[in-house]
């Protein structure tokens, strides 16, 4: 996959560039293009799963992973003998390669006073220009903070000891390593953390906010340091999510997959067969349908590719395009800052300053398509004037400020967008109860979005920008 391209410069803030999410800026390169050989690992899909397939499996010669009873599928490490007998075994459907891939390449302006909650965190006023574009303080103004809400996020862990994340962190587990510290080591400064902190940064008068600052985060860790995780490893965290109790789930990760049989990753395109492309989309499908049974509310990013949902050469994001409940292009803003190349990013003035900020341009990497359901915040940028070398800084504020492993930093990308509307459905979760079907949610979004484009849905804002405080009106 094309993954985020990232900067680090040193000072109070962990200062960032970076775009998460199956990035179009550029390709980190560290992983591989991969043969399916024999004894490498596989998802076996079923029909309906037979009785003692461990015992089964065990005496084909294969070695039994996981077993995921609620999708009737198994994962499993074999080799070509295993797979020619395991071909006749009841009910049998599809083997999948498991590959291990690069899943991350991630309203008018009003003025803030003294009664928003967010407004005592050390860096808000200036930079969050995200919240106001979702009118998150209406929300909370209201009173409504996600409270009681539990959010799976999967992703690269949680940076849990992080002054903004620890208040909200429940837990979790490590799929990538199979232990229970989900901690956030990606090397590009946190993807996970910093979605997270997106959700349910704590409103403790320091750092950022969330958009629903009493919610818990899940920490589900499927992907390592790299970005990269196996397909398993996605379909075993939403499971764990909803044994959680989880009430929203968020992905802000994606692959592209072809009907033809490729799987594109950032070192080139990996052939695995038509058939089990087949397979893994309705392995991925129905995974997400036993979520949402389960009460669970499945958010996702479009991806940042650009790509149309119709018509780019057959290519479907995973898992986006796999009948998520709620799929999330971005906007932001591209031209409310000017500088001279000599001014540091503290020295900017509040966005809430600028009365011409527009924050709901379609960001300009943004998949879009019938499969959006929803935009929100994931920042933009002007490539016809940004320069990264001699002015980085108005680049910066235009992306969406929050939570780095370490510190804090700037993000971009529809990986941002998606925990905007996942805060959103907290938000709304914690109005109506923890027991609210995730239809109903959807419902709520799609009534309070303020409708962007071509009224009703449409390819690019789907139902419209969210919006927190419509949302928990009475």
């Amino acid at each position: 996959m094309k993954r985020r391209w990232a900067m680090i410069a040193s000072g109070l803030l962990m200062v960032a560039m970076v775009l998460g999410g199956c990035t179009w800026f550029g390709q980190k390169g560290l992983v591989g293009p991969q043969s399916i050989e024999a004894g490498e690992n596989y998802i076996l899909t079923f029909h309906k799963l037979p009785k003692n397939i461990e015992a089964t499996i065990g005496s084909y010669g294969g070695t039994v992973r996981a077993v995921l009873d609620e999708i009737d599928a198994v994962l499993v490490k074999g080799d070509a003998d295993f797979l020619a007998a395991i071909e006749g075994v009841s009910g049998f459907d599809a083997a999948i390669p498991d590959l291990s891939i690069d899943w991350l390449p991630d309203i008018e302006p009003k003025a803030f006073d003294s009664e928003h909650i967010g407004s005592d965190e050390t860096f808000y006023d200036n930079f969050q220009w995200d919240m106001m574009a979702i009118d998150a303080p209406g929300a909370w103004d209201a009173g409504h903070t996600g409270d009681g809400v539990l959010v799976a996020v999967l992703d690269t862990g949680i940076d849990y000891l992080h002054p903004d994340l620890w208040p909200c962190y429940a837990g979790g587990w490590d799929f990538v390593n199979d232990d229970d510290d989900p901690y956030d080591d990606d090397l590009d400064g946190g993807h996970g953390s910093n979605v997270s902190g997106i959700i349910a940064a704590a409103d403790n008068a320091f750092g950022v906010i969330g958009v629903a600052p009493d919610a818990d985060i899940l920490a589900v860790k499927v992907l390592d340091e790299y970005g990269s995780g196996a397909f398993g490893l996605i379909l075993e965290g939403i499971l764990y999510a909803v044994g959680e109790g989880a009430d929203v789930i968020n992905m802000s990760l994606g692959a592209y997959v072809s009907h033809s049989g490729y799987v594109r990753t950032g070192a080139g395109d990996v052939y695995v067969g038509a058939n089990a492309i087949a397979g893994l989309v309705n392995a991925i499908k129905k995974t997400i349908n036993y979520a949402e049974s389960q009460g669970a509310f499945v958010v996702a990013s479009a991806g940042n590719d650009a790509h149309d949902g119709t018509g780019d050469a057959g290519w479907l994001h995973i898992p986006s395009d796999a009948g998520c409940t709620a799929v999330v292009s971005a906007t932001g803003p591209i031209d409310a800052y000017f500088c001279d190349g000599t001014c540091s990013p503290l020295s900017y003035v509040d966005w809430t300053l600028d009365p011409t900020a527009d924050f709901d341009l379609l960001a300009f990497y943004s998949d879009y398509g019938p499969q959006i359901d929803f935009a929100a915040s994931g920042g933009n940028i002007d490539l016809a004037t940004f320069d990264p070398v001699s002015a980085p800084f108005p680049g910066f504020l235009h992306l969406v400020f929050n939570c780095f492993r370490g510190g804090w930093g700037w993000m971009g990308g529809t990986s941002q967008a998606a925990p905007h509307v996942a805060g959103v459905a907290a938000l709304v979760i914690g109005k109506n109860g923890g027991d609210m079907k995730p239809s109903h949610v959807l419902r709520e979004l799609r009534q309070s979005a303020d409708d962007l484009g071509k009224p009703g849905q449409d390819p690019y804002y789907g139902h419209g920008r969210v919006n927190a405080a419509q949302a928990v009106a009475p």
